[in-house]
């Protein structure tokens, strides 16, 4: 009789059980010697492996779900990390400033104006998507005509209004949750999302009509923005509210010890709410220019600078970055890593940098979310200060303040094959470059090599030679000494009859517009941006 066959464990496979399998049935019954396809044996043999496969595979995959840096399911790191009490943050709106042309009211007519809450305001649909809403979440703004409020166009025609501001979202009507059993920990899915929590308001019809009940962080304790703690007891009319992985909100209520049970009734629980968010609310300059509320004597609408701010729900690979740092904070700023790690769990924020200048100041340079980068929103600048109001220590001033970009002027000359089309080729380079500087590629202090505009623009298909005559900050200092300058303008030179651009010569051969040995340097709280691109091309010789 052969060996007793050692189990090994690491056999999870379909053929490592198998063959397992014909190691033992030769130990426990040699007499079995047909293995062939067709023997009922061999055919119960491949079931169990098929079978055990399966099963040990989905063995592992909760395995590596049950622990944060090898989940890969949404629903398991945010399970992950809520048992540390860290939320993922659910899509963001963005917000935008817009500016509003009048007429010029009648002689003797009413001269003031009114933009009510609410008022809401769109993007023109386009044939790619759907047109983005916009909300005035303010109160009621009056505006006289016949004051300083406004100012008159160039031609006279029409008045100005600017800098009002809108919030992406949809308001929608009130809609019932559902009906409370008086059970403790009820929960209640809002049918439409993402919703804007900061909007949210949920009712309980106690028997007596509708009550307003109060949204907490939790509902063990809750700390208010001045710092103050307070308790959710058994008659407290609290509730929270928890985003699921599809971005779904649920209203989760008490369970009698700590917060209030919701009576039983039916259809008793309603809520009222506004929706929106995500990165296509970051849309591009004057896009915004449909009105869907009626104002009196309003002529247009349109946004002189980019929605920002906007942002999709938070991915899981940042989640796992951030979360450990979060919890490490304890929500609590002290250092300057705790400040950037909470705003970015704060949500709206795409890259952040801080600095101390002094003992109790802390100033965080702020590059919005969006497909470029822009000054801060008024409205994410205040979100993000009354963010910090709960977690900043005692005595420490919070400044948001907006980061510098850096124009980078490139010009490039480029030698093409032939067998491409020409246009093709200078549209795919110009592509390439303005990849390698788009925002989402960029952050605060980081150095730009020209190495990679080489990399990037030979690897375009058709790009037989290139060369780099232009690599340089646009606030960049003139390096042409005075003299060589005039010896360029042809003023004193002994060459000036020569028909040659003696200028581009020089600078061509002092490299006075290619950054000193192919690196540009950037400041810690500045982020490159691309400047004046040119791109020339020319035939291949051959």
């Amino acid at each position: 009789m052969s060996a007793i066959p050692t189990i090994d464990y690491t056999s999870k496979d379909y053929a490592s059980l198998r063959r397992a399998m014909f190691e033992l049935a030769r130990y426990r019954l040699p007499e079995w010697t047909d293995q062939s396809p067709s023997d009922l044996g061999v055919l119960l043999v491949d079931l169990f492996a098929y079978m055990g496969d399966v099963v040990l595979y989905y063995q592992d995959r909760i395995a590596n779900e049950s622990f944060l840096h090898t989940a890969v399911e949404r629903r398991s790191v945010l399970n992950a990390l809520r048992l540390i009490g860290y939320e993922l943050t659910p899509p963001v709106p963005a917000t935008a400033e817009l500016t509003l042309f009048f007429k010029k009211p009648p002689q003797g007519a009413a001269t003031v104006v009114t933009v009510p809450r609410g008022a809401q305001f769109a993007t023109a649909e386009t044939n790619g998507g759907a047109a983005q809403s916009f909300e005035y979440l303010g109160e009621n703004i009056d505006i006289d005509l016949a004051s300083d409020q406004v100012t008159p166009t160039q031609d006279g025609k029409r008045l100005v209004y600017k800098d009002l501001p809108v919030l992406q979202s949809i308001s929608l009507p009130t809609v019932t949750l559902g009906s409370s059993t008086g059970e403790p920990n009820q929960t209640f899915p809002i049918p439409d999302t993402p919703v804007i929590l900061d909007t949210l308001v949920v009712e309980v019809n106690e028997g007596a009509g509708w009550v307003v009940w109060d949204r907490r962080g939790s509902l063990l304790y809750d700390v208010a923005q001045d710092g103050h703690v307070s308790l959710s007891d058994a008659e407290a009319r609290d509730y929270y509210t928890q985003f699921d992985e599809n971005d779904v909100c649920w209203v989760v209520f008490g369970d009698g010890t700590f917060g209030r049970r919701p009576p039983i009734g039916v259809n008793n629980v309603r809520a009222t709410y506004s929706v929106g968010g995500g990165k296509a609310g970051n849309v591009p300059p004057n896009s915004i220019t449909v009105a869907r509320t009626k104002i009196d004597l309003f002529d247009s609408v349109t946004n002189p600078l980019p929605a920002a701010g906007g942002a999709d729900h938070e991915d899981t690979g940042h989640a796992k970055r951030v979360g450990p740092l979060a919890f490490r904070s304890r929500q609590r700023a002290v250092t300057l890593s705790d400040y950037a790690a909470l705003a970015l769990q704060a949500g709206g924020v795409a890259k952040v940098r801080g600095r101390a200048p002094n003992w109790n100041t802390v100033e965080l340079y702020i590059a919005p979310e969006g497909e470029t980068l822009r000054t801060v929103p008024e409205e994410l600048r205040r979100r993000l200060i009354s963010y910090f109001e709960d977690k900043r220590m005692a005595g420490t001033f919070v400044e948001i303040l907006n980061a510098t970009s850096v124009p980078i002027d490139i010009s490039i000359e480029i030698v093409y094959d032939k067998r491409y089309r020409l246009d093709v080729v200078r549209r795919a380079a110009e592509a390439a470059v303005r990849e390698l500087l788009a925002f989402a590629n960029v952050d605060f202090g980081q150095p730009l090599y020209l190495s990679d505009v080489y990399g990037k623009v030979e690897s375009v298909a058709g790009v037989a030679a290139m060369t780099v005559t232009r690599f340089r900050r646009q606030d960049a200092p003139q390096l042409l000494p005075d003299e060589l300058a005039k010896l360029a303008a042809g003023g004193q030179s002994p060459i000036a009859k020569v028909k040659v651009d003696i200028r581009s010569l020089l600078e061509r051969a002092l490299q006075i517009n290619v950054a000193a040995d192919g690196r540009i340097d950037i400041e810690d709280f500045e982020i490159p941006v691309l400047g004046a691109l040119e791109v020339r091309v020319t035939e291949s010789p051959r």
